[in-house]
């Protein structure tokens, strides 16, 4: 190969092995092996920083701020009022406790669902099958009657039972006296309402034709439940004698020739 005929990457190849061969030489001849450490300098030493001493205490004894209790900063008449702190756990407890009825159940091909309500009274919850509601997270729904349900919590499994009206509270019906019966009675004697008023009225044409017996002298005293049905009958009656005394003020005036 001719020298004039060397490219530049030849002579950049030539160049680095001729430093390395340079480097290499010098090693063995020993380059660096003369080094040594230079001998400890006091005033090049950096002095350590000395700590500083302890501020004096900024807080006074106890009795220095027995006014501070007795007019709160944070009280709009700088009074002390009572206060109570409830801890996570009094919390949790609280809300992990179960004390509800149930007052509806929903079934429905796309829904089943059940609403609770505080046994103390306050506003209902519903919770969805499978699912547990906002107010009461730590309960579930797992079973849904129609009658009844089941949730499970901290606590383990409750059934609750579908509430019913006993009959037991609630407002009493309104009493009808036999005076108002009679005036009613008498008002509406030979009149018969109209085919339209006989249709909202008479929901039940043969209970109000068969009159109803007369009660034995020998007859057992009535209970709570028929005294109750007995007033419901009574209130039947006069609403129905009402609506015929309306039918028949309607329709007087087109009998007139």
């Amino acid at each position: 190969m001719r020298v004039d005929s060397a490219g530049p990457r030849t002579w950049l190849l030539a160049t680095v092995a001729g430093w390395a061969l340079l480097a290499w030489m010098l090693a063995l001849a020993g380059m660096g092996a003369r080094a040594a450490l230079l001998a400890d300098d006091p005033g090049l030493l950096q002095p350590l920083p000395q700590p500083r001493p302890s501020p004096p205490e900024r807080l006074g004894p106890l009795a220095q701020y027995a006014e501070i209790g007795a007019r709160p900063l944070f009280a709009e008449d700088r009074r002390p009022h009572p206060f109570s702190l409830q801890s996570a756990d009094g919390e949790e407890t609280e809300a992990n406790t179960f004390d509800y009825v149930l007052t509806s159940v929903l079934i429905t091909p796309q829904l089943h669902m059940a609403i609770v309500q505080p046994t103390q009274g306050g506003d209902s919850v519903r919770i969805k099958l499978g699912e547990a509601s906002e107010d009461l997270p730590a309960w579930r729904l797992v079973e849904l009657n129609p009658r009844s349900a089941v949730f499970e919590g901290p606590e383990g499994r409750k059934a609750l039972d579908l509430r019913t009206f006993d009959g037991v509270g609630g407002q009493a019906p309104t009493s009808v006296s036999a005076g108002d019966r009679t005036a009613n009675a008498t008002a509406t004697a030979g009149a018969r309402p109209p085919p339209e008023a006989a249709v909202q009225v008479d929901a039940d044409p043969a209970a109000e034709a068969a009159p109803e017996p007369p009660v034995p002298a020998s007859a057992p005293q009535p209970t709570a439940t028929e005294k109750q049905m007995d007033a419901i009958r009574k209130r039947i009656e006069a609403r129905r004698a009402q609506l015929r005394q309306e039918a028949l003020q309607k329709t007087a005036p087109a009998r007139k020739p």
